[in-house]
């Protein structure tokens, strides 16, 4: 973020279908599978007993059961959220000591930053030698401001942009494969030119084609091109 810009607020009016899922929902599947993949990653943040975590772009604390509840688990946000322990300042910065968490969890939050070189780099510096990171943001998806939307990915760029910041990429996944993205795309700029009666049939129809494609892909091919990346990176001893 520059320091002369206005910065962001948290937008307390979040849209009720990236809240919860029904089936007919334009984003029930990924909605669905998303917390799937940060449960299956979030024990590879091996937070010791009593460990701090930071939780950088906290939301509404959807992950916070992940973690184990003996932590010391810290929200961070920008202004207006209510959840939030910490507000990151203007400059994108947070006010808080290097090296002194364990682990930071970073759930859709890379994509709204102003600038992504600092959100990493500020992951990286309140991190402890040793500690880890989970991260996931978007590689191929329509726009979707909450209350910005500046960034995509390919899966070398989103790993560059992670090693540039000093972490060690351990692990690297896809979320909703190619296939089921080129189908969620096709309803996305489908969906909204229908009558409203339609429009949730249609979802409904397309989510489940979605579901079945996605389970026609492997999981290298999803780590080469998704609708979502995620990661654990690790920063060194």
């Amino acid at each position: 973020m520059s320091a002369t810009a206005e910065a962001p607020r948290f937008n307390t009016d979040r849209p009720a279908e990236v809240r919860s899922a029904p089936r007919w929902s334009r984003l029930a599947y990924v909605v669905r599978e998303l917390p799937r993949a940060i449960a299956r990653l979030a024990p590879e943040l091996l937070v010791p007993r009593g460990g701090r975590v930071l939780d950088y772009g906290c939301a509404d604390l959807p992950y916070r059961h992940l973690l184990p509840d003996d932590a010391d688990y810290v929200p961070a946000d920008i202004p207006g959220n209510p959840q939030a322990l910490v507000e990151v300042l203007p400059d994108g910065t947070l006010p808080l000591p290097g090296d002194s968490f364990d682990a930071v969890l970073s759930t859709q939050v890379l994509e709204h930053v102003q600038d992504p070189g600092t959100y990493l780099s500020e992951c990286f510096r309140v991190i402890r030698p040793g500690g880890r990171m989970l991260l996931s943001t978007h590689g191929i998806m329509v726009w979707h401001p909450d209350p910005v939307d500046h960034w995509r990915w390919t899966s070398g760029g989103l790993r560059h942009a992670v090693e540039q910041a000093g972490f060690e990429v351990v692990r690297f996944e896809g979320v909703v494969g190619l296939m089921a993205t080129g189908l969620q795309l096709v309803q996305d700029g489908a969906i909204y030119s229908m009558p409203r009666l339609l429009r949730k049939p249609f979802a409904f129809v397309m989510q489940w084609l979605i579901a079945v494609a996605d389970r026609l892909q492997s999981a290298e091919n999803r780590r080469m091109n998704a609708l979502v990346f995620a990661l654990i990176a690790e920063k060194p001893q």
